[in-house]
């Protein structure tokens, strides 16, 4: 199955950059859903159909949280910047590098620490909502750059 960037991109239009999304921004998930299958499992053998409920919990929470990590993406394309949220209801962001003001990055020591970060993309009369959670930010953030800078050039 083609990605949703994959099927937007126009003729002559080519992906420059393509961001990840932290494992971090589901950790809470990822430890929640954890527990939940092994208080299941240490009820199972007691418990029965109540060890059973918490594991089926768990598994959800679990796969609740890896879908809507992996159903994000984000890339910079040789013409506009493009983020799309959601695997069933969908949300998506594009602006065009030529419409680009500026492209700031937020980090929390943790943030540095691990290299994840929000990113905020700033156009002419709009500002892009914030990017959370971006595996390697700065990358992302120079990326933008350079293809607004061969934007301009061009």
């Amino acid at each position: 199955m083609a990605s949703y960037v994959e099927t937007i991109i126009g003729p002559g239009e080519q992906v420059c950059y393509v961001g990840k999304v932290s494992l971090l921004s589901i950790l809470p998930s990822l430890i929640g859903g954890t527990l939940l299958i092994l208080v299941g499992l240490a009820f199972t053998a007691g418990a029965g159909p109540i060890g059973l409920i918490f594991a089926v919990l768990g598994a959800i929470v679990l796969l609740v949280a890896l879908i809507r990590r992996n159903s994000t993406e984000l890339a910079v394309t040789n013409r506009r910047v493009i983020a799309k949220f959601g695997f069933i209801k969908r949300s998506t962001i594009e602006l065009n590098l030529a419409k680009v003001e500026s492209v700031r990055v937020e980090q929390s020591v943790a943030g540095r620490i691990f290299r994840y970060g929000s990113v905020f993309v700033t156009g002419t009369g709009a500002t892009m909502d914030p990017i959370p959670y971006i595996a390697d930010p700065i990358a992302f953030r120079q990326a933008v750059q350079a293809a607004t800078d061969s934007v301009q050039k061009a």
